[in-house]
């Protein structure tokens, strides 16, 4: 038997892990209880006296005695919900048992809170680093479209410069000097 089994205070029977619960324990035990109230109840409550002598006037005899009748009766039905009820809650812990093994039992609250620290810490990470990634393309494509403007002005310098009529004034950021100046 494993230690779990035995901490669960179950046992394996045939390979099956009865988890023995206090409910089904109190089940077993009350449908054990209407079981031997069963047996006493009709070894004792159903007698079988002989038949009655004939009636005064040779009339029938009186009706026997039934009262034993309802007793069993009464006695078969807490038997047949005892044995329903110890049914029913084996069935009942056998799918909880099943649950927690797929489920795998809650971590303590001291593990939940390492666990939430080192996602917060992997969350600032990938922050810092998403965060890093983006100024660097930031500064990449600021870059290129300097050097695409620089280019482009490069080449319409050179566009108008080439070109016999100028469609447009063109003025030169530094100043020519004057000769003889």
């Amino acid at each position: 038997m494993t230690e779990r089994a035995r901490a669960d205070h179950g046992s394996i029977v045939g390979g099956l892990h009865i988890q023995m619960s206090k409910l089904l324990l109190i089940a077993l035990v009350a449908a054990t209880a209407a079981t031997g109230a069963l047996i006493i109840t009709i070894a004792v409550g159903i007698p079988h006296p002989p038949p009655p002598p004939p009636g005064p006037n040779g009339m029938p005899p009186p009706p026997p005695n039934l009262s034993g009748l309802a007793a069993v009766s009464i006695v078969t039905g807490l038997f047949v919900l005892s044995w329903l009820a110890v049914l029913v809650v084996f069935s009942r812990d056998q799918i909880l048992e099943r649950l927690r093994e797929v489920r795998h039992e809650p971590a303590p609250v001291h593990e939940l809170d390492d666990m939430f620290a080192e996602f917060r810490s992997q969350l600032a990470a990938d922050r810092d680093r998403e965060r890093q990634l983006l100024e660097e393309r930031i500064t990449e494509l600021t870059t290129e479209y300097g050097e695409q403007r620089e280019t482009d002005g490069y080449l319409n310098g050179l566009r108008v410069a080439t070109t016999e009529e100028p469609t447009s004034k063109v003025s030169s950021i530094r100043r020519v000097p004057r000769p003889g100046v």
